[in-house]
């Protein structure tokens, strides 16, 4: 997370994290060079079958670790959470959504949390500490767009950090 001129994180309002990502630029991830390294994808997938495979396979090798220190897990009970019809409408698109879960573990050690963000009010807190918003590059039909990953973080620090959303907005990055 950034921070300001005196070193504090100023949190940001729980619902700006989508419109926040539209204010990321190709510098904030790296070079141009190492953005299109990063944002490149190893797998494809078309369609919740496609996904919901690799994802089965890739949670096995987990967790992973973000660019920023934040390391989390996939537990299996949240395969279906994130190929859902939900999670794939909250993308701007269901193919750049396929392709970002089966590439979670090509994207996520890249993702860096430029800010820290208020808890939901309308959400059910309870045994949260915080709830993490991470964004990478990804690339999508040559076009350049911006993957969120939602992670939450628990007060019992026994309890590992877990993924629990992915979304990938088109921010026009390039």
């Amino acid at each position: 997370m950034m921070p300001d001129k005196e070193g504090n994180v100023r949190q940001e309002p729980w619902d700006s994290s989508s419109e926040k990502a539209k204010t990321l630029k190709i510098e904030d991830f790296g070079t141009l060079e190492s953005v299109r390294e990063q944002a490149r994808t190893v797998r494809t997938a078309s369609n919740r079958y496609e996904a919901t495979q690799i994802l089965k396979k890739i949670i096995e090798r987990g967790p992973y670790t973000s660019k920023s220190g934040l390391t989390a897990r996939i537990p299996g009970k949240s395969i279906g959470k994130l190929v859902s019809s939900e999670a794939v409408n909250a993308s701007f698109c269901q193919g750049a959504h396929y392709l970002a879960v089966a590439n979670i573990d090509k994207l996520f050690p890249n993702a860096i949390e430029p800010w820290g963000f208020g808890l939901n009010p309308s959400k059910n807190n309870d045994g949260l500490k915080n709830r993490h918003y991470l964004y990478v590059p990804m690339i999508f039909h040559k076009r350049i767009v911006v993957v969120k990953f939602t992670v939450k973080e628990y007060i019992n620090t026994d309890l590992a950090n877990k993924m629990y959303s992915i979304e990938v907005i088109d921010t026009g990055l390039g």
